[in-house]
């Protein structure tokens, strides 16, 4: 994507000049205003422009459907689901570290070394579960 260019001022990207012709206007596309707002959002996530990530999103949805890569969404739902788990421990082991965090920092020491390697074991195992659950969603959603 190195031949995008910045939008002035903006700090969005604009689409890319496509590298085998000038791309045309094929149509309108009509929005909602809650389903643009979705669009806005998420394009802003990825510092694209709305329209210029539209397209992205149609281009790429319309190439996986044409190679019969169609989604199962019950899978996709699952390992969104699945990460939410991995998110709601991991706010709890949070919950763990800032106790013994505080502890700590009023005494000037780790009172309980096991405590400390238990939490810090858990954050290790959650981390790596998660990781594994995202390349998960990788293969599901890209092949």
């Amino acid at each position: 994507m190195g031949d995008e260019h910045a939008v002035v001022g903006s700090g969005l990207r604009s689409r890319r000049r496509s590298p085998v012709g000038k791309r045309e206007p094929r149509g309108l596309l009509r929005y909602t205003d809650d389903e643009w707002a979705v669009i806005v959002q998420v394009a802003a996530l990825e510092r694209l422009k709305p329209g210029a990530w539209a397209q992205r999103a149609a281009y790429l949805a319309a190439v996986q459907q044409h190679r019969g890569q169609v989604h199962d969404r019950s899978v996709v739902e699952a390992l969104v689901a699945e990460l939410r788990q991995h998110r709601r421990v991991l706010t709890n082991i949070g919950g763990n570290l800032n106790d013994l965090a505080r502890a700590a920092n009023a005494t000037g020491r780790i009172e309980n070394a096991v405590a400390a390697a238990t939490v810090l074991r858990l954050v290790r195992n959650v981390v790596a579960g998660a990781d594994e659950v995202v390349r998960r969603v990788r293969a599901e959603l890209l092949g």
